[in-house]
């Protein structure tokens, strides 16, 4: 194929509406009927007819009786009109259904790691039953990087579960929102049915962040009460937590999401996070708007929505974490009241 090099200022004397009228003028022989076709007034499309002669240097449509006849050039014209119209609707009008079945590419996400655990798993399944074609890569970044890497087109996909500075160029979907839940292994630590924040904040903590930052709405609840949680640990994979849990008297407060459902949680327990006022977290994705209507991404975005929202147990009841209750304490260490 020929690169042709387009002067742009050509442009400047070509309506390209002068085109459609030129196709109805074609197909009709008539200046009324024409108008009609294409809901205008009979003296405007007389006066496109008019530019169009003078465009053309040609007179394009001769009268004969109560018809246009066009003239050789039109004729000739005719096609190559009607094929760039018809080329110009396709590119501008009409959006190609996607079959995932079909699709290829590879997908960049970044997501926190307490959460790929939860939502990887179902959605590479989806993805193996409905677009083998499609591949996941996922790289953890650290929040205050995501917009950069956005713009930079190293990530397609952003899953986030903090507030993030976005730019009118961004997109965010909220997927999901949650209280909190606190896990632990009863074997180990003993808690109230119903902790308070001080219950709570004496306890020893352990946290899932990639950056060891342990910084969050949590801490944020805990100083408006005036209290501080020890935080011993910071710890990337919610697996390591739940194995530390399981061998230390150690606590951790997690999103109230189904966790059962992908991790091992023999031997721990949860009670739900009660605190006013109530503290949330919104989990959600973020991407740049220059992919919103790709539909590969539109897929993923689709399926991992669908993927969060289902982590989600029924309203107010805490996900089943097993059978042990907080009371049946083999070998407890009581909490002190006093905060650390």
């Amino acid at each position: 194929m020929h690169n042709i090099d387009i002067n742009y200022t050509d442009f400047r004397k070509l309506d390209l509406n002068l085109l459609v009228a030129f196709d109805a003028l074609l197909s009709e022989r008539h200046v009324g009927r024409a108008a009609e076709r294409l809901f205008i007034g009979q003296p405007a499309m007389s006066h496109a007819l008019a530019r169009l002669r003078t465009l053309f240097d040609d007179e394009l449509f001769v009268r004969t009786g109560k018809r246009m006849e066009p003239t050789d050039l039109a004729l000739a014209l005719g096609p190559r009109v009607r094929a760039w119209l018809q080329e110009g609707a396709d590119f501008l009008l009409r959006e190609e259904a996607f079959d995932p079945a079909r699709a290829e590419g590879l997908i960049r996400l970044s997501i926190p790691d307490g959460l790929e655990a939860l939502i990887l798993p179902p959605l590479l399944a989806r993805l193996r039953a409905e677009a083998p074609g499609l591949g996941l890569r996922v790289q953890p970044l650290a929040v205050e990087h995501l917009p950069q890497a956005l713009d930079a087109d190293d990530v397609d996909l952003a899953v986030v579960a903090v507030d993030l500075p976005l730019r009118s160029w961004h997109r965010r979907a909220e997927w999901l929102r949650c209280g909190f839940n606190c896990i632990y292994a009863p074997a180990h630590l003993q808690l109230p049915a119903a902790p308070s924040l001080a219950d709570l904040a004496a306890c020893d903590h352990v946290v899932s962040s990639y950056r060891g930052d342990a910084t969050s709405a949590l801490d944020q609840l805990f100083a408006a009460h005036g209290l501080t949680r020890r935080v011993v640990a910071s710890l990337a994979s919610m697996a390591s937590i739940m194995g530390t849990l399981r061998q230390s008297p150690l606590l951790t407060i997690q999103p109230a999401l189904q966790l059962g459902h992908l991790l091992d949680m023999d031997g721990l327990t949860s009670l739900p996070l009660r605190s006013e006022p109530p503290v949330e977290i919104s989990i959600g994705g973020v991407w740049h708007h220059r992919h919103d209507r790709d539909g590969r991404h539109r897929y993923i975005r689709e399926h991992m929505g669908a993927v969060v929202r289902a982590l989600q147990g029924p309203a107010g009841k805490a996900p089943d974490l097993g059978e042990n209750a907080p009371h049946e304490t083999p070998r407890p260490r009581k909490a002190s009241q006093a905060p650390l």
